[in-house]
């Protein structure tokens, strides 16, 4: 089976770049208002990226396939919508995470017994065009929606935020929780958002300690001031346990209180978020256990100011020089701070090709300067 799973993957991605010529989301099956067969109120479409990375440190304690190429992230989704009524739709998502240098057993970029496949979202529900959306599934939690993803449009970001400093975002809430009920509606300016997460199974921290999500839920909203500036707000709490191999546990109130200011006036894109974390980042100390596993609270704070120049050319058609600047602090018994300031350019070269080319200065511990050029084929 596994020497048949790779070709055929590989012949999706290329029949996908052979049709993905005219737009972004390829649509497989339209809706057809015409006729009264069963299948024609569905419609399917297919999308996804492909993106090899290569990133250069200033030390001399390389990581494995850093320097010699790795997949920063290949992804691909198949989502469908299915017209109960002229308001309301069956909705589902299914987005797929592939190594591609796993997949093209490409040794130098990957490291044996790390993952081929990762299932990054599968979530289904009902959308009406008047109530709002409900969904299950594995998906964005509230606080990536309406905080992250502002401040998610650069290479290295993540570091200051809720869903790359937390033990793990697909069960701590912080990124694509897994079994998360979601609400989400548009009442004039303001759109709203609340979660509930169900309990989890248990994940391995470490060797000797294992979590388990208990349950949790999240509120948040955005607000569009004028129709270029949005505030969001977002608040979540996530209840868990950390055990040893003793069977000895702690349970944890997970907290974070998060808002991101959005301003795109004209070809400018500017973005602050704030975070405040309570019991959510793992301690950073040498010596941890299950009673003293999260640092108490903290904070993380990122910002982004990008211009883009439209150039409209055959092979390029617009450059965004940018930079970027976050910073996380773990209070109480840590102090520990790390902060980062990016210097980067995102080059859009049309037919879905883009390439970032970015520099990390790091202030942090253990951390170096690095540069990071990453390649995107959108479809």
């Amino acid at each position: 089976m596994r020497n048949l799973k790779a070709p055929i993957i590989v012949g999706g991605v290329l029949l996908s770049v052979l049709s993905a010529s005219a737009q972004a989301e390829i649509t497989i099956l339209d809706k057809n208002k015409q006729s009264d067969s069963l299948l024609a109120p569905l419609s399917l479409q297919v999308g996804g990226s492909i993106r090899p990375e290569w990133i250069f440190q200033n030390t001399e304690n390389k990581t494995h396939g850093d320097s010699s190429g790795h997949d920063g992230g290949t992804r691909f989704r198949f989502s469908g919508d299915y017209a109960l009524t002229d308001h309301t739709s069956v909705i589902g998502m299914y987005e797929l995470g592939v190594n591609m240098y796993h997949l093209l057993d490409i040794k130098s970029g990957y490291t044996e017994g790390s993952d081929l496949l990762k299932k990054r979202k599968l979530y289904y529900g009902f959308k009406d065009d008047r109530y709002g959306t409900f969904t299950f599934g594995k998906q964005f939690s509230v606080y990536y929606d309406l905080v992250g993803s502002k401040s998610d449009v650069w290479d290295n970001d993540g570091q200051a935020a809720g869903e790359g400093v937390g033990l793990q975002g697909d069960y701590d809430g912080g990124n694509r929780p897994m079994k998360s009920f979601k609400y989400t509606n548009t009442l004039g300016d303001f759109t709203l958002e609340a979660a509930y997460l169900l309990p989890e199974t248990e994940y391995a921290a470490s060797d000797e300690l294992h979590y388990r999500r208990d349950g949790g839920a999240a509120l948040g909203f955005d607000y569009a001031i004028t129709k270029t500036l949005t505030w969001s707000n977002v608040y979540s709490l996530t209840n868990a346990r950390m055990k040893d191999s003793e069977n000895d546990q702690k349970q944890y109130h997970q907290q974070t209180t998060a808002t991101a200011l959005t301003w795109q006036p004209g070809a400018w894109y500017l973005v602050a978020t704030g975070n405040y974390y309570n019991n959510y980042v793992p301690s950073h100390q040498s010596n941890v256990n299950q009673d003293n596993y999260f640092a108490g609270s903290g904070y993380g704070v990122e910002g982004f100011a990008g211009y883009t120049f439209t150039l409209s050319k055959e092979y390029l058609k617009s450059v965004q020089p940018y930079v970027a600047a976050d910073s996380l602090k773990l209070k109480g018994n840590e102090n520990y701070e790390a902060n980062h300031v990016y210097l980067g350019t995102a080059f859009d070269f049309g037919h879905h090709l883009s390439l970032y080319v970015e520099r990390t200065l790091a202030n942090a511990p253990g951390q170096s300067d690095i540069t990071a050029v990453s390649f995107y084929y959108n479809f």
